[in-house]
Parts: C-alpha cells; structure tokens; sequence
C-alpha cells in the first residue's frame, strides 16, 4: 500500500491522472486522505487482471480497517466496474484501465475511481451480463457513472463505520 505525508503536494503521477478525469472523480482523488493506506494502479484491461486487481483491492480494504460486510461490498463493485472496462472499452484492441482507492480527509468515506480512456461499446454476441450497474449502485452508498471523450469513469462512494 502506498502512504503519502499528510499536508505534502499530491504526488506528480496522481496529479497527472486526476486531471485527465471528470470533475467529480479527480475532486475524490485531489481531497483523498494520503497519509492512510491507498492504492493507485494501472494495469491492461484483460481479463487475466481481474484476479491481481481484486487482491489488490482486498489488500487495501484491510489495511485501512474496513468491517468483512464493506470489504465484500467494495471489492465486489470494485470488481465490476474494471470488469465493464475489460469488456466494454477498447473494442478488441489494447488499453488499461486505472484503479485509485483512499479515504477522504475527513476519515468518514472511503471511495474508489476505475476509468478507462476507452470508448464504450456493447459486448459482441450474446451472454450473460447487464446488471453490472444495479449491482454496483446498489453495493455502494454513492456510484457515479460518467462516459465522454476520455472514457469512462465510476466513482464509488461508501460511508465508514464508527469502528473504522
């Protein structure tokens, strides 16, 4: 997990990235708590890197003291928001999808942006599939979905327990 000095300058490469984001997404990384564990990683959106991300993810939850029921709860949405980036982004061409994870400075919500720079495309042939965005609206206390030029972003919001 990474950990930055509370009060420092946020570091160059989240900087760079919040920037390319809608205003919301790059708002949750700008204001998030960086002295407590949080994650930032890039990885190809393949489905090879659906496992490594979730264990990323997991490890994260642990590391900042969520309760078994919000760690479920995040990896899972997590989970289904880079799965629609894998599936849906790059129409059979290469391209990564970005996951940043933080508390905010407050300490009362942890949120979690994935975003692609890909453009969204419904999957070719016939299968399982469609509830991804109730499954993650209804996982999460906030879930925020944004398409544009640049991609596609979710922002995932959930409010901490008092034990956190």
């Amino acid at each position: 997990m990474q950990r930055h000095e509370h009060g420092g300058p946020l570091p160059a490469p989240l900087r760079a990235w919040a920037a390319t984001l809608p205003d919301l997404a790059g708002d949750v990384v700008t204001d998030a708590d960086l002295s407590e564990p949080y994650l930032h990683l890039s990885a190809p959106a393949t489905p090879s890197q659906l496992a490594p991300i979730r264990d990323r993810v997991l490890e994260w939850t642990y590391a900042v003291r969520l309760l078994e029921d919000e760690r479920q709860d995040i990896v899972m949405a997590t989970d289904e928001a880079v799965s629609n980036a894998v599936r849906h982004a790059y129409h059979h061409e290469s391209g990564m999808v970005t996951v940043f994870a933080a508390c905010d400075r407050l300490a009362r919500a942890v949120h979690v942006v994935v975003s692609d720079d890909g453009t969204w495309s419904a999957p070719s042939g016939t299968g399982n599939g469609g509830r991804g965005l109730e499954m993650m609206d209804a996982l999460s206390d906030v879930f925020d979905l944004h398409h544009d030029a640049r991609g596609t972003t979710v922002v995932l919001r959930w409010a901490r327990r008092a034990n956190a």
